[in-house]
């Protein structure tokens, strides 16, 4: 019970980490980001012309941004975050190995999400991508100032969502819409 505990209280502090986007008068948290992308998907899934497995999405979406627990969120437009991500997010992996209590599973679905190698995958990804752009059209603090450029939000995040016909569409419309708003 003891090493549960610890896991579990260890893993509740997603709720503290914060993002670069703006809730209101506070900055969101991956845990609201994890939360936001499931809900995101759900909703969209019935919109795709192939059958996905949900609960497959669901354990990508529900487990993809856990390392920033310990590592942190690092923002896109930050050359020096971006720069030493990949290390601190496999520390932050190493940590959370040695405490969740299936190991092997929580890093089975790491893995296949990393890889992208299944339509689930890439069509999670596409959803976390989408969650941000969401976010940005929400954010009233949002403005081009802030360094997220269209240029380098669609270098990013066009090869994830443009897998998907609806997903790409639904991308489209939304950067037209943040440019509409001043936001990019």
């Amino acid at each position: 019970m003891d090493k549960l505990i610890t896991c579990l209280s260890e893993l509740e502090k997603l709720k503290t980490v914060e993002r670069g986007l703006n809730v209101g008068n506070r900055k969101e948290s991956t845990a609201e980001h994890s939360w936001s992308c499931m809900l995101i998907a759900d909703i969209l899934i019935d919109y795709i012309d192939e059958p996905l497995d949900r609960l497959s999405v669901f354990e990508y979406l529900l487990y993809h941004d856990l390392v920033e627990v310990y590592a942190g969120d690092a923002k896109f437009n930050n050359p020096e975050e971006l720069r030493i991500k990949e290390e601190k997010e496999k520390a932050a992996n190493k940590k959370i190995l040695a405490i969740i209590p299936n190991p092997e599973r929580y890093e089975t679905i790491i893995e296949k999400y990393e890889s992208r190698e299944s339509r689930e995958a890439q069509f999670a990804k596409a959803v976390d991508c989408l969650d941000t752009c969401i976010r940005n059209l929400n954010d009233e603090k949002k403005n081009p100032a802030d360094g997220f450029t269209e240029e380098l939000i669609r270098k990013k995040y066009t090869p994830h969502v443009s897998k998907f016909e609806f997903t790409k569409q639904l991308f489209e419309t939304l950067m037209k819409k943040l440019k509409q708003e001043n936001k990019l």
